[in-house]
């Protein structure tokens, strides 16, 4: 188990912060929910492509833990942005700024 942190690429800001057991890849799109204390969607969901996984790895000159527990990965940032290609208004906007950028 890590803890998987979501932060906004483009404004380094955290979305999202808990306890995983799968890490995702570059690539791949997260689907953000926000739940209420019954754990029901309150607002609707967003997607976001991931664009770099970062594992925090202890190095061979890490101490020892006081309790302990094995020395390992125990946090994964995932830098995301919002994923403009699964939305065609989005996805069409991102293209005429590429396009123009090109001129």
């Amino acid at each position: 188990m890590v803890t998987l942190r979501v932060v906004r690429h483009d404004r380094d800001q955290l979305l999202a912060e808990c306890s995983s057991i799968v890490i995702p890849a570059r690539g791949e799109v997260l689907q953000l929910d926000t739940l209420d204390s019954s754990g029901e969607k309150s607002k609707p969901s967003t997607l976001w492509r991931v664009v770099s996984v970062t594992l925090h790895v202890p190095s061979l000159a890490s101490s020892p833990q006081a309790n302990g527990s094995p020395i390992g990965v125990r946090e994964v940032e995932v830098s995301v942005l919002p994923d403009v290609a699964l939305v065609p208004e989005f996805a069409a906007a991102a293209e005429r700024i590429l396009s123009e950028s090109k001129l």
